[in-house]
């Protein structure tokens, strides 16, 4: 196990920005991350844990500790039925390799979740959503390790997951380091058609599936033929979210600047009735056209972060001070261009204050600051 100094953060992000850490090492098996804990308590150091690299800021001046590159690797299938299948999976997996993966086995359950960058043991920290799915509705289960070296497996029922955050952010296993996460994911259910954008595709792929289902139904197991059929179906729908992912660059290509960000920088806002009754009230003061609300649970309500932004007073492709800026194809992706994290934290200050003038809703930043 190779530990290195000094090394520069930025080309492990999504953004390119950050200074250097002081020490750096990969992470690829259990004895890697037991032994890497063990010296950071020795030496007294502190350590930060990264993944993907697609939702971490770090400062200009880097850390000034060890962080633990997690790439820990494996897809393994331990149970299957004719209904479902379970996969155990390494935290350091590609997200969006596993999810192609999963596709191309005809399963259901995160084909919505297609583009997104980071990694596997990322996932359920932030409880990654998209078009109508969020990670959560296919996770058993998820295994850490504490900064001490105990292990433990902790059970959906039990890791508090909610809009964005999960006991893995927020609740008092955020110091934990996540290794492999388990999900059961579906050979019968139709892909997912519950977002907007998603929906009007859905009679033309929909009736694609219902003629798929009652072949299933009409034979004691799926066919080669139905299954092949199924397999070409979910390839078709998870081209369609890449497709929709890539017009708002929130697809990584590095011939595209405006992928040079971490994606969505603030949360929709989660309102409850009082607070929707106003933001409708300021709305209607100040002669807007509402947005679309959605229910996002009993009593709470969300709302666009992108909407908000943009009635601002601030447009796509709108240039910051200090080389950054907001992306050409969505309003909420917040870009390096050839800047600093000081500018993009600048930026994204004013943002929130721009808004919270504007219609007293105070946006919440989604990344992760490494200070």
């Amino acid at each position: 196990m190779l530990f290195q100094e000094n090394i520069p953060l930025a080309p492990f992000t999504t953004l390119k920005l950050g200074g250097p850490a002081r020490r750096y090492c990969v992470i690829k098996t259990m004895e890697d991350l037991f032994f890497a804990l063990q010296l950071a308590r020795e030496t007294s150091q502190k350590t930060y844990v990264l993944g993907g690299g697609s939702n971490t800021i770090f400062m200009d001046k880097g850390f000034d500790g060890l962080v633990l590159h997690i790439l820990i690797p494996g897809i393994r299938c331990f149970d299957s039925n004719e209904s479902n299948a379970v996969y155990r999976v390494g935290a350091g997996v590609v997200w969006d390799d596993f999810v192609r993966f999963t596709v191309e086995q005809g399963l259901a359950g995160i084909e919505a979740l297609s583009g997104i960058p980071g990694s596997v043991g990322a996932s359920p920290i932030q409880n990654i959503g998209a078009y109508g799915q969020e990670v959560k509705d296919t996770i058993l289960s998820v295994e850490t390790v504490g900064v001490n070296g105990e292990r433990e497996e902790i059970e959906n029922k039990d890791c508090n997951f909610s809009y964005r955050n999960s006991i893995f952010k927020s609740g008092i296993k955020s110091k934990s380091i996540v290794t492999y996460v388990t999900f059961k994911l579906s050979k019968v259910d139709p892909p997912c058609f519950r977002y907007p954008e998603v929906a009007k595709f859905k009679q033309e792929l929909e009736t694609k599936f219902n003629s798929l289902a009652n072949k299933i139904t009409l034979t004691e197991k799926i066919e080669d033929q139905v299954l092949d059929e199924r397999i070409q179906l979910f390839k078709e729908y998870r081209n369609l979210i890449l497709s929709l992912r890539k017009r708002k660059s929130m697809v990584l290509d590095e011939s595209d600047r405006n992928t040079r960000s971490v994606g969505s920088f603030f949360m929709n806002p989660i309102l409850n009735q009082n607070e929707v009754t106003k933001f409708l009230n300021r709305v209607r003061e100040l002669s807007i056209q509402p947005p679309q609300i959605f229910v996002e649970g009993e009593g709470l309500s969300k709302i666009s972060a992108a909407w908000l932004i943009e009635n601002s007073g601030i447009q796509k492709g709108s240039k910051f001070h200090g080389g950054v800026g907001i992306s050409e194809n969505h309003c909420l992706a917040l870009v390096n261009i050839d800047g600093s994290t000081k500018a993009l934290l600048e930026m994204a200050g004013q943002i929130q204050d721009l808004v919270f003038q504007k219609f007293l809703i105070r946006l919440e930043k989604e990344p992760v600051l490494c200070t």
